[in-house]
């Protein structure tokens, strides 16, 4: 086969979103296993299997983890920008320009769907009894939507643009949405109890909901949740933030940035234990595995990574 063919069946590949794996020995340090994709705008670990899905430029994808060995796939009417599992893992949901999609995992049916003309659906949360879907939107609105018997319970303009991302905390007694004008801290019911002021390209509550990090501007803002007020502030990046995420045992942090990097933090300490520096563009997400001893990341270059939790930690020790 002469070099262009190669190169256009590698393409093709690409386009589907099929695994190209490379030799062995190409993983930086403490990375399991790489992808090569078009553009990753979200990532999500199922509850119920371990799969790893991812959103692209062309669907829905999922994944066997650790090999990252493409199993399902999942299409929308247009490119997947977020992506959530269901607390129990048996549902699916994807959101593109104005439409939110929900699947059922096991069975790949279409089982509701949520449109209308609020712009890119950038951010995605259920509730944990999974019978509620928070949706941030372009256009400024936060939308918690009951799914299940197709119902809005409300839907606020609460920011100015784009709502980049949402949480919920786990108990299901707050959520939080950020964008570039603030971060909100609301009440489950719609009511806000907070604002935050500054950018908040991204939010997520520890998993005790004592705090919320913001990805805000080339910082890391957590604030305590009970009264308002900033608890610590991590400045380490020298880009925008745009994604933050606690570990399930709560111990770490990881932030995902336009500076190409990816940083775990002892976030009680306020420093940085690890540094990934693997990714060759912009790190638009970042997900600990639920049971928190892996880590995925993916940029807006299609580059998809997963790392061994302990083993990065132990490299930063060594």
């Amino acid at each position: 086969m002469g070099s262009r063919r190669k190169t256009e069946a590698v393409l093709a590949l690409v386009a589907l979103g099929l695994t190209l794996l490379g030799a062995a020995g190409e993983l930086p340090p403490g990375a399991v296993g790489a992808l090569q994709l078009r553009a990753v705008y979200g990532l999500a670990f199922s509850p119920a299997d371990g799969g790893l899905g991812v959103a692209t430029y062309y669907g829905v994808f999922l994944y066997t983890v650790p090999e990252l060995e493409q199993t399902r796939s999942f299409s929308l009417s247009g490119v997947a920008y977020s992506l959530a599992f269901s607390p129990d893992g048996k549902r699916l949901a994807a959101g593109t320009f104005s439409q939110v999609v929900v699947w059922d995992y096991e069975t790949g049916e279409q089982i509701a769907t949520y449109e209308g003309r609020f712009g890119i659906v950038y951010a995605l949360e259920f509730t944990p009894d999974g019978e509620g879907l928070l949706i941030g939107a372009g256009d400024g609105t936060l939308t918690l939507w009951d799914w299940f018997r197709d119902e809005v319970r409300w839907s606020h303009k609460g920011h100015s643009g784009a709502v980049r991302g949402v949480a919920v905390s786990p108990a299901g007694s707050m959520c939080a949405s950020g964008s570039a004008d603030q971060g909100v801290l609301w009440d489950i019911d719609g009511e806000v109890r907070f604002t935050f002021p500054g950018k908040a390209w991204d939010v997520d509550f520890s998993p005790d909901s004592y705090f919320l990090a913001i990805g805000s501007g080339k910082v890391v803002i957590l604030w305590d949740t009970a009264v308002g007020l900033q608890y610590r502030y991590m400045w380490e990046h020298h880009g925008c933030v745009w994604w933050v995420e606690f570990s399930p045992d709560g111990r770490l942090l990881a932030s995902a940035s336009l500076d190409h990097t990816v940083r775990i933090w002892d976030w009680e300490a306020g420093h940085v234990l690890v540094t990934l520096e693997a990714h060759q563009d912009s790190v638009e997400c970042v997900r600990f595995s639920p049971d928190g001893r892996l880590l995925a990341s993916g940029s807006h270059d299609g580059q998809l990574y997963l790392w061994d939790v302990e083993a990065l930690l132990q490299g930063a020790e060594g």
